[in-house]
């Protein structure tokens, strides 16, 4: 009970969910090029980066919710500020205590959810008018959606924390082709963003009800919490937010760094170069972001089971998992990235009004290689309950945007501006820092640590290659 197990289903559930949430984007790409014009495909982006803004009321709790579940589930009774509980091996979780912080996490999401509402249908409706008035109808219904996606989650905090990879997976299936289907029958049916809107939503009601029915069978939990017949006091829920605020709180410094390191981009575009533009500049950031989603895979499914390294301080253990993620990380991101290079031609097919720079587009590319590389670092450290990274971060990314907007604004080399000042900012220390932490952390020198990456992904690539040729056989 108190141990999180990773296995081959959860790799392959991960990738399965995430072809779906890549796909909904592949899919929907193609019809939504073709059905918006350039403004409406520029206020589509606008959408999703203000929306973006209220995500960082989250405040870094997803994060820090998954970590301290992930505790309590592998059998700490508390939880503590800077440090990790000792427990005894073997030990049982004890679900009073699980239930406390379940109970704690919905309270914080319920008020966050309330206050994004309150702000995307004020200053988030003021701004949309400004720009197209014709999409208000479409922003009060997109504002529903990811106030509904906010409120409920912590679901997925929830399954992560405790290793329901496939379930968590399986939700996201689910809600994907929801928002699929819907989509591309109400543009096609002329409702325009309205329509992916309405997608939206709907997509956040499929997410709610999906991932509750998967953690509540997870490993008999709703059985096990229905045993609790203590009630939960609102001290203790205030004294488990006081705790969990703690990190919480630096990791929401991160999330506004990571912010000011995408989504305000695309606003200063918008606001200096016009949504024509931000178009152009919105579609290379969603591309990169989809091939740093993709092979990100291996490293988001086993983020549970490096939290329990931590926990059980199996650093040994620890470092083969996170060198051997990293490595399979940096190889399918590059493989990726030529694929998308091969599909340019289709895409310039699709939008021919749509203006693409290939060096531009490759330049996205590297600078979300870099980033990821440098986070997962960071999302590594922070698995000892640990956050140093915080003030770097949100240093680098302030200096970042403001670098951006100026070079940008004032000089000649225009778009190319919010690629150019990120980099810059991030080799001047995040790229170097975090790696090199991790290094002194596990102990390992950077030969060892990939010589190591390379052989544990030799393995796993092998274990997967055997099975597929016993099932070919099994067929047979």
């Amino acid at each position: 009970m108190a141990n999180i197990h990773i296995g081959k289903g959860d790799i392959i559930w991960s990738y399965i969910g995430s072809f779906f949430k890549v796909a909904a984007n592949i899919i929907l790409l193609p019809v939504v090029l073709k059905l918006l014009t350039d403004d409406e495909l520029g206020i589509w982006y606008v959408f999703g980066s203000v929306s973006q803004i209220v995500v960082l009321l989250d405040f870094g709790f997803a994060a820090t919710v998954a970590r301290n579940i992930a505790y309590a589930w592998c059998g700490v009774d508390s939880l503590k500020k800077d440090t990790i509980a000792e427990i005894q091996e073997n030990q049982e979780t004890n679900f009073e205590y699980f239930k406390l912080v379940l109970q704690t996490c919905k309270v914080i999401y319920t008020v966050i959810a309330g206050i994004a509402l309150l702000f995307l249908l004020t200053a988030g409706l003021s701004y949309i008018n400004s720009l197209d008035p014709s999409s208000i109808v479409a922003w009060i219904i997109y504002s529903l959606g990811v106030a509904l996606n906010m409120r409920y989650c912590y679901y997925t905090s929830f399954l992560l924390g405790v290793g329901a990879v496939a379930e968590n997976n399986k939700a996201a299936i689910i809600t994907k082709l929801v928002q699929i289907v819907v989509a591309i029958i109400l543009l096609y049916a002329g409702y325009g963003v309205l329509g992916v809107s309405i997608a939206y939503l709907l997509s956040g009601i499929a997410l709610r009800l999906s991932s509750k029915l998967y953690f509540d069978n997870y490993e008999k939990i709703k059985v096990h919490l229905s045993e609790i017949k203590t009630k939960t006091s609102w001290a203790e829920v205030k004294n488990t937010f006081k705790i969990i605020w703690h990190n919480a709180s630096k990791d929401g410094l991160v999330t506004l760094a990571n912010y000011l390191n995408t989504q305000a981009n695309t606003l200063i575009c918008s606001s200096v170069l016009g949504l024509a533009t931000t178009g152009s500049y919105g579609l290379s950031v969603q591309l990169s972001a989809i091939a740093a989603s993709i092979a990100g895979i291996p490293f988001s499914s086993t983020l549970p089971k490096l939290q329990e390294k931590a926990v059980k301080r199996d650093n040994q253990g620890g470092q083969k998992l996170f060198s051997g993620t990293m490595i399979l990380f940096m190889v399918s991101f590059i493989i990726i990235t030529g694929f998308v290079i091969l599909l340019l031609p289709v895409i310039k097919w699709l939008k021919p009004t749509l203006t693409i720079d290939v060096w531009l587009l490759l330049a996205v590319f590297f600078l979300a290689l870099i980033n990821q590389v440098y986070h997962y670092c960071a999302s590594l450290i922070s698995t000892f309950n640990t956050l140093p990274y915080t003030k770097a971060f949100i240093i680098s990314s302030v200096v970042a945007v403001l670098l951006s907007y100026l070079l940008t604004k004032y000089t000649g080399i225009g778009i190319w501006g919010l690629v150019l000042a990120p980099l810059i900012v991030a080799f001047s220390y995040n790229v170097w820092k975090w790696p090199l932490y991790v290094l002194n952390l596990y102990d390992v020198s950077l030969s060892t640590f990939i010589k190591s990456g390379f052989s544990f992904s030799k393995t796993v690539l092998s274990e997967v290659v055997t099975k597929l040729k016993l099932k070919k056989i099994e067929q047979e």
